[in-house]
């Protein structure tokens, strides 16, 4: 197969400039095109510059059994996230009853509060207005 300089230095991660050194110099082999351009023999291009593990990783590479294991692997994460989507809003809607539950203890105590003020003014007054009466002589009269 037949490269551009472009498609060359695309092919083994190069600079143009790098690979024009080289056909220059004599180390890379090369043709002429119609328009004047390089044209680089891939195997020549390779053997000058060895790809490296990098440009190896750039092949895409198509499996079917790991197209199935994430396809698999994507359901599972999917179904895990509808999981934590489902478990927050039961927590959220517990939150709100605690919530609601607090504030109507918080209202009931401060009834409570209000009632036993009003029933400890009442016993107050009824014990101050005991202290000025006499009850059966037990108290000695006030001596004018």
């Amino acid at each position: 197969m037949k490269l551009t300089l472009n498609q060359a230095a695309k092919d083994c991660g190069r600079a143009k400039s790098t690979i024009s050194k080289a056909i220059k110099t004599g180390k890379l082999s090369h043709e002429k095109g119609d328009k004047g351009a390089f044209l680089i023999d891939q195997s020549e291009l390779h053997r000058v510059f060895p790809p490296t593990s990098n440009e190896q990783l750039k092949i895409p590479v198509a499996n079917r059994e790991n197209e199935q294991r994430n396809s698999a692997l994507q359901v599972e994460i999917d179904a895990i996230r509808r999981e934590l989507e489902t478990a927050n809003l039961e927590r959220t809607r517990e939150r709100e009853q605690l919530t609601d539950q607090i504030q109507e203890l918080r209202e009931t105590v401060a009834e409570q509060r209000a009632d036993f003020r009003q029933t400890l003014a009442v016993i107050t007054d009824q014990r101050a207005g005991q202290g000025r009466r006499r009850f059966f002589g037990l108290l000695p009269a006030k001596s004018v």
